[in-house]
């Protein structure tokens, strides 16, 4: 494993031979770290997405009261790629598809927070799933931002233990070691034939002990462990921005520089209106592009022997309400859909519980009703892959189950009590 101390020191060469025009490369020799470093994932589809025409009913009650209540927007079996019978894709997902057929996919149904604690806000309830804390909107920091500080298998010292692909969300606050990359070749604030010099004059002027300068010197080695990087995209992603930030992050992985995790936002799930019709349009073309986006991150990390150390998981505002509105879209709802991808999951199944669609099955007669709390799949991914027993303080307050399936339980690791 590179250390961030030993990659600067690499880098070093590089800023001094800058201005002669010679080049130095940094040369990254993996060691046998590269096979036991874990790194999740986190996808937050801002918005709000539609559960029930992802995770799409197709047979019995289910199916024939799915149709009722979407007339217009349903999609229709023939446009359904099969998971287990009762359940399947939209034609659209076909990458999505084969992973689950892999075995390196896992959905689950009706995911949410427990009654009486979500929220139809978009606001409110993207800063509670941030936090990890149902019913607190306002918490001190975010659920990610624990783990980091909680576990006990992460090295402070190692390059990158977090980023975030933009602005890192409410989930990092707390996390002093998260770091933003949007562009990586748009970092530097002076780019150009003075870079370097720009960069050493910073350092001199802000060469102090003080929060100012601490944060200014943290800044310079972000760019200079970035500018020393070749994170050059496969041309096997598509261009388009969700890629692209998976890529990015696949290229952050494969350089072994000790990446715990990641976050990445995807928007445009608020499908009010003109959502689709009859499985065609917006919702499932976006749905699409998703797939492709994971598919080719998937691809990138199995042709490096990497699939097995990395796990994403999705996330979103809330589920919409089953009935279809007079818009052909659809409000905000409750229950969602969740998507757990890795090479080392239990995956080609579909988890939790589904409550069902009839009338009588819906939450306040209007939402898919959640019976899984998004902190079971989440605590069984951070205990059971990342291996941070300390739930309760990820999740604090959350009493329930820490594993939901998706990982064999290894005893000889937490045998120390610890479920």
């Amino acid at each position: 494993m590179i250390t961030r101390r030993k990659f600067l020191q690499g880098t070093t060469a590089f800023f001094t031979l800058a201005g002669s025009g010679i080049t130095i490369g940094l040369t990254n020799k993996k060691n046998t770290s590269l096979a036991n470093q874990k790194t999740l994932v986190h996808l937050f589809f801002r918005g709000g997405m539609d559960a029930l025409n992802f995770l799409i009913p197709r047979t019995g009650i289910n199916r024939s009261e799915y149709e009722t209540k979407r007339p217009n927007i349903q999609v229709p079996v023939n446009l359904t790629l099969n998971l287990n019978g009762d359940f399947g894709l939209p034609s659209t997902c076909s990458a999505l598809h084969q992973l689950y057929q892999q075995g390196n996919m896992a959905m689950i149904h009706s995911v949410g927070m427990p009654e009486g604690l979500s929220s139809r806000s978009h606001f409110e309830s993207q800063a509670m799933f941030d936090y990890g804390t149902p019913g607190d909107s306002l918490h001190a920091d975010g659920w990610l931002a624990r783990h980091i500080n909680t576990s006990t298998t992460i090295d402070v010292s190692d390059t990158i233990v977090s980023m975030s692909s933009g602005n890192p969300p409410v989930s990092h606050q707390g996390d002093s070691t998260v770091l933003s990359i949007d562009d990586p070749n748009s970092l530097h604030p002076n780019p150009g034939r003075y870079q370097e010099e720009h960069l050493a004059t910073l350092n001199q002027l802000y060469s102090g002990t003080g929060l100012l300068e601490d944060a200014m010197i943290a800044t310079i080695e972000n760019i200079s462990i970035i500018t020393g990087l070749d994170l050059t995209i496969p041309s096997s992603y598509p261009d388009e921005a969700l890629a692209q930030d998976l890529a990015l992050i696949a290229q952050i992985i494969k350089a072994d520089l000790g990446l715990e995790v990641a976050s990445v936002d995807f928007g445009g799930w608020d499908t009010h209106e003109n959502s689709g019709n009859s499985g065609t349009g917006y919702y499932v073309d976006r749905l699409g592009t998703v797939s492709a986006a994971i598919g080719a991150f998937f691809d990138d990390l199995t042709a490096t022997g990497l699939a097995d150390n990395v796990v994403l998981t999705t996330q979103t505002d809330f589920g919409r309400r089953v009935r279809q509105n007079g818009n052909r879209g659809t409000d905000h709802g409750t229950g969602q859909a969740m998507m757990v991808v890795g090479g080392s999951i239990n995956g080609g199944q579909v988890l939790g519980t589904f409550p069902g669609i009839e009338d009588a099955d819906l939450y306040l007669n209007t939402d898919l009703r959640m019976t899984t709390d998004f902190r079971q799949p989440l605590s069984d991914v951070v205990k059971n892959f990342l291996g941070n027993p300390n739930i309760d303080v990820v999740f604090p307050g959350y009493t329930g189950e820490t594993s939901i399936g998706l990982f064999p339980i290894n005893d000889t690791l937490f045998g120390n009590g610890f479920e």
